[in-house]
C-alpha cells in the first residue's frame, strides 16, 4: 500500500510540476499533443529522480525538454502544407536549418494565419530552435545518442526556458488565446 501512495505522489507531483511549467508560459495541456505531454510527464520524472541526487547528471532532463521540443514540431507546425518537412525525423538543428529556408511569402503568412499560428513567431523559430540544439550537444544529449554526456542545472534551466518559448511559439492563437 506505501509503495502505491508513493507512486501516487510522484506521479501528482509531476502533474503539478508540468501544469507549474506549461502556465508560466501561457499554455494549457489541451493545447499540446498527447505525445509532448509524455514527453514533459518523462522530463518532470527525471527532474524528480535527479533533484533526489544532486550527483546526478542533468542531460537527460534537457533530452526531454528537446523531445517535448520536437513532438509539437510534429503534431503541430509539421501538419501545415509547406511545413512537412518538420514532421521527418531530423535532428533540431536540421529543423531549424528548415525553418530558416523556407520561403516567408504572402501566400505562407496566411496558410500560417488559417491554422491559427502567428507568422513572425514561426519565423522566429529557427534561433531558438538553434539555441536548444546548441545546447543538446553541449551536453551530448545528441539526437539518437545512447550516451548522455554530463550536463548542469544551468543547462537544464535553459533548456526549460527554450522549450516553454518555444512550445508557446508552436501552439495556434485558438489554444493560448492571444493575438
Amino acid at each position: 500500500m506505501s509503495e502505491w501512495h508513493d507512486q501516487a505522489e510522484r506521479r501528482r507531483w509531476r502533474a503539478e510540476y508540468v501544469d507549474h511549467f506549461l502556465r508560466k508560459y501561457g499554455l494549457a495541456q489541451g493545447s499540446l499533443s498527447n505525445s509532448t505531454l509524455k514527453c514533459l510527464d518523462d522530463w518532470a520524472r527525471q527532474v524528480q529522480l535527479v533533484e533526489a541526487q544532486p550527483s546526478a547528471n542533468w542531460g537527460k532532463v534537457v533530452l526531454d525538454l528537446c523531445r517535448a521540443v520536437e513532438s509539437e514540431l510534429v503534431a503541430g507546425l509539421g501538419s501545415v502544407t509547406g511545413f512537412e518537412d518538420l514532421a521527418a525525423p531530423t535532428a533540431l538543428g536540421q529543423k531549424a536549418n528548415y525553418l530558416r529556408s523556407v520561403t516567408k511569402d504572402p501566400s505562407m503568412k496566411q496558410r500560417l494565419q488559417a491554422r491559427g499560428f502567428r507568422p513572425g513567431a514561426v519565423f522566429a523559430l529557427p534561433n531558438k530552435l538553434s539555441d536548444l540544439a546548441a545546447l543538446r550537444r553541449i551536453t551530448d544529449a545528441a539526437h539518437g545518442g545512447t550516451e548522455i554526456g554530463e550536463a548542469t542545472q544551468e543547462d537544464a534551466q535553459s533548456a526549460k526556458h527554450l522549450a516553454g518559448s518555444i512550445l508557446r511559439d508552436l501552439i495556434p492563437t485558438q489554444a493560448t488565446g492571444k493575438p
